[in-house]
């Protein structure tokens, strides 16, 4: 089945799957330490910390459409925007007395995927009310 045949609120189901079976996939992986599934816990846990946060944030910021940006630049922003949102948010929470910890860090950044998404699904909510193109076409 094509992208395109899928309606906005399928399209925007599909993107939520895919994060949260990241999500979950990481935290499963995370808890099994002794198995020798170490390589398996870097990869998920790379593109958990390295990537998601970022990737969300860049439709937020560059939604698609005429000004959009592609997907290169899509992919290369989310990195950096990663980069530079993660380690934030986990020094101010252990600034207000959260110990920096794995499960710690991994709810953390689930926080932020959390509200990225919801922030997505508001705009979603005001571009289908004022006929403004849709961010996940």
């Amino acid at each position: 089945m094509k992208w395109n045949n899928f309606n906005t609120k399928g399209k925007v189901a599909i993107v939520l799957g895919i994060i949260l079976a990241v999500a979950v996939i990481t935290y499963i992986i995370g808890l099994i330490t002794g198995l020798g599934i170490t390589p398996l816990r870097i990869i998920f846990g790379l593109i958990y910390v390295l990537f998601l946060p970022g990737f969300i944030l860049t439709f937020i910021f560059f939604p698609k459409g005429k000004e959009g940006i592609d997907q290169i630049e899509r992919i290369a922003l989310s990195f950096a925007l990663s980069i530079a949102v993660v380690p934030l948010v986990i020094f101010y929470l252990n600034l207000i007395g959260l110990r920096i910890s794995a499960l710690n860090t991994f709810f953390s950044i689930l926080g932020i995927i959390v509200i990225e998404l919801i922030i997505i699904l508001f705009q979603q909510r005001y571009r289908t009310k004022s006929n403004i193109k849709n961010i996940f076409l």
